[in-house]
């Protein structure tokens, strides 16, 4: 709020406002930058002119350094992401190899006991044959 000069009366917005940058600046790299209003007076109707805001521009210098900070957090997290990924990659691969010669195993007892059933089929074909070659049998022809 701005303060009328004649009749110190409140004055809350301004008729028309503008930046104004400053001639020299404060230091280098900073420039300082004010907004100016023209306001008229409700009481006694002057019209007079005020800074509303003042500030210098160092925030870019800052903002920069903040992105800076930032980026090297995220780069930080991300290195952080990366090692824990190839943690998880190397744990991965050698589950997979265990499983892969859980697998081989599994392989070889499927072979054995698919080699067995076969050896007792051949020998209870043989047993069969035998005993009707001993009881005489004699298989008709339309079978």
């Amino acid at each position: 709020m701005v303060r009328c000069p004649k009749c110190k009366a409140e004055i809350a917005s301004p008729i028309k406002t503008w930046p104004v940058l400053a001639r020299k600046s404060l230091q280098k790299g900073e420039t300082s930058r004010m907004i100016m209003g023209i306001f008229e007076c409700p009481k006694c109707e002057i019209r007079f002119r005020a800074i509303l805001e003042t500030g210098t521009k160092t925030e870019e210098t800052a903002s920069i350094k903040n992105m800076i900070a930032r980026i090297r957090g995220i780069k930080g997290e991300l290195m952080q992401t990366l090692k824990n990924l190839r943690e998880k990659i190397k744990t991965l691969e050698t589950e997979r190899a265990n499983l892969m010669i859980e697998i081989e195993n599994l392989k070889k007892v499927a072979e054995s006991r698919a080699d067995t059933l076969e050896s007792e089929i051949n020998m209870l074909r043989e047993e069969v044959s035998s005993l009707r070659d001993l009881l005489g049998y004699v298989e008709e022809p339309g079978k």
